[in-house]
Parts: C-alpha cells; structure tokens; sequence
C-alpha cells in the first residue's frame, strides 16, 4: 500500500473548514420524477441563509442511490456554483461497477466541491482489509480531502474503528459520517484516532453524548429540512453541552428525527414545504408521503410555531 501523504499548513486549514453541521440536502422532483432545477436552487439558497458549515449535496438523503452518474455530477456542480465559499461534500464512488469509481473520484473532484465521500461498496464491508485497501486506493487518486461514510444502503456498512484509524493514519482520511446508532460505535472511533479526526454523528438521539465525547461535526437527516436547528444546537452544544438550553434543543431535534422517519425523504420534503420551499414530496426513493407522515409533520410544525410564540419569536434565546 502507498504511504500517507503528506501534511501541512493548509491540510490543517481545511481539516478547521470542514468540523461543524454539514446539512444533508435533498433532491427535489417534478411529478415525472426528473429533477426540479429551479426549486433546487431555491432550496440550496434557504439551507444557505442558515448558515452551515457545509453541505453534503450528493448523498443518502439526496437519494443519490437512485440517481445517473451524470445527475450527482449535476448535483454537485449545481451546489458548488451557489455555495459560495461555504464548503460542499459529494459522494464519489456510486458506480455499481468498482472498476469505474477512480474515474468517478477523478469526475466529482472537477465539479469544484472542497471534499469528496466514500462509502463501502456491497459486500467489499466482509473482509475490512481488502475494503481499507480499496479506500486507501480512491484515496491516492484524490487531490483533496477524503471522507468515509457508513451508507445504509450498502451491506454491510460499517467500518471497524481499527480500519478507520488505519486510513487516518496511513492514508490521511479526513473524516467520516458515523452511522453506528450508537454511543460506543461513535466513541470508538474518535479514541481510535485520539480525537485528531473529523468523526460526524448521524445519530440524533446520541448526538449530545457524542459532542460531549468530541465528535466533531453533525450530518443527521434533521439538517435536511431544519438546519436552522441543527446549526443552532451545534453552536450551544460546542459552547457547553450540559447546558439547559443545548439540552432543550436536542430535545426539539429528537422530536423532530422521530417524526422524518414516517417517511423519510418524503417528509422531509414536506417540512421543507411547510417553510416556503417549492418543494414536492416525489421521491425516487421507494417511499411516498402517506396521511399517518403527514400528520406526523404537521403536528411537529403546529408544535413548532407554539414554542416560537412562547419564547417570543425564537426558540433559540
């Protein structure tokens, strides 16, 4: 295997632009299912005025599982020419054929986004030494940093926190989207590393432990359609997790994450609606926006607009 690469100044700079809330973005359709451009625009702008640290444009919530090569593409440079200089993440290696994904890296690196994504491919996650070879490989032919993700989508998903320290390391792996669901999955792999890594918490029931453990960074499926939230509860939480006021706003994020999974993506999009966005509930996804999800969300948004009164206007003071 080659040797990690080299470190530097500016590794450092981007390792610091790259901790925080990196808000999962959604893919929205038209009723034939092609992709919504304009709505998308007008969807990155609202998750923008936010303010994230980044966004994650090609990935599980964008149902990028059900996306063509030449769509991500599309998808990444669309959110890349409107983010500004806020970062932007996209997965890499979708391809079913494993032989295509260096060109693949090679592709989504041109787009312009400021760090690209690697999950596991189907069944490579048996034998974690030939998937820590495979990652450290994509990794050599990228010029920028270098992401893991726990894709649920692939089986199996995980990745050892033995293998992930090695790619840490050896390889210089930036960061990786945690999917355990668990306090020790997450704890274990910001130990392997002794902290020095980028370790994002999906989980949002656990997301308070992990921050207090170290983690460095969110992408949950609440950003989707709440990051105003997630950002806000990010800031409290780095500041002093055993706040009353970072513990009130997990709570509002646990209420909300119970509700998206009715339906998810689908209700999400719904959300989204709810707030002024254009957005439609068609997904790709093979999931659909029943009566039960809908309720679900309106109760969270009516429950929403009550707290806001109640606290004056914000739920964040």
């Amino acid at each position: 295997m080659n040797q990690a690469k080299e470190t530097d100044g500016m590794t450092n700079q981007k390792e610091i632009q790259h901790e925080g809330v990196f808000s999962l973005m959604l893919t929205p359709f038209k009723q034939n299912l092609e992709i919504d451009w304009k709505t998308y625009d007008e969807y990155v702008d609202w998750q923008l005025a936010a303010k994230p640290h980044g966004l994650f444009a090609v990935c599980g919530s964008s149902e990028m599982k059900w996306l063509t090569l030449e769509e991500r593409l599309m998808l990444s440079q669309q959110t890349v020419n409107r983010a500004g200089g806020t970062p932007v993440l996209a997965t890499a290696n979708v391809q079913h054929d494993i032989l295509e994904h260096k060109e693949e890296v090679r592709r989504m690196i041109d787009t312009g986004v400021s760090g690209i994504v690697l999950v596991p491919p189907e069944g490579l996650g048996e034998e974690q030494d030939r998937l820590m070879d495979y990652f450290a490989q994509l990794a050599n032919v990228a010029d920028i940093p270098v992401f893991l993700y726990e894709w649920p989508q692939t089986n199996p998903y995980f990745i050892s926190p033995e293998i992930w320290g090695k790619l840490t390391n050896e390889f210089g792996i930036k960061g990786i989207k945690d999917t355990t669901c668990t306090f020790e999955g997450i704890k274990a792999k910001i130990i392997e590393t002794n902290g020095n890594s980028l370790v994002y918490q999906a989980n949002t029931p656990f997301m308070l432990d992990a921050i207090a453990a170290d983690a460095k960074g969110i992408m949950a499926i609440t950003s989707a359609a709440f990051n105003e939230l997630v950002v806000e509860f990010w800031k409290e939480a780095s500041k002093d997790h055993s706040s009353l006021h970072a513990k009130k706003l997990h709570q509002y994020l646990v209420f909300l994450d119970s509700v998206l999974r009715f339906g998810y993506p689908a209700t999400a999009k719904y959300l989204a609606k709810l707030q002024g966005i254009s957005m439609e509930t068609f997904c790709r996804w093979p999931v659909e926006l029943n009566p039960e999800a809908k309720k679900a969300v309106d109760v969270f948004y009516e429950v929403y607009k009550q707290w806001q009164d109640a606290e004056q206007g914000s739920i964040f003071r």
